[in-house]
């Protein structure tokens, strides 16, 4: 008994290349005019959503980030004091806070 054989070569998906040529498509619409008053509404919403999309995006990165260099000021503060102050104390505070 043989084993079949499969003849798979899968496809490669660009989706940031798929939405440019979309809208390359619809400027190319928009310029000869053959776009119905529907269609363009529907390009504008679309447009519209993609840039409030963006905007969520670039807010939650900037919390995130800006979450992160607080946390690192707060350790470098800390590591600072106890530089500064002897590592002596190092062992009363952490006993402290056990």
């Amino acid at each position: 008994m043989r084993h079949k054989r499969f003849d798979y070569s899968p496809m490669y998906y660009d989706e940031r290349k798929e939405r440019l040529d979309l809208k390359k498509a619809e400027y190319e619409k928009l310029d000869n005019e053959e776009l119905s008053s529907e269609e363009r509404q529907a390009i504008l919403r679309q447009n519209m959503q993609n840039t409030w999309s963006r905007s969520q995006h670039a807010s939650k990165a900037k919390s995130t980030s800006n979450i992160r260099i607080v946390i690192l000021i707060a350790i470098i503060l800390v590591l600072g004091y106890f530089i500064f102050s002897g590592l002596d104390e190092v062992d009363v505070v952490v006993k402290k806070i056990m």
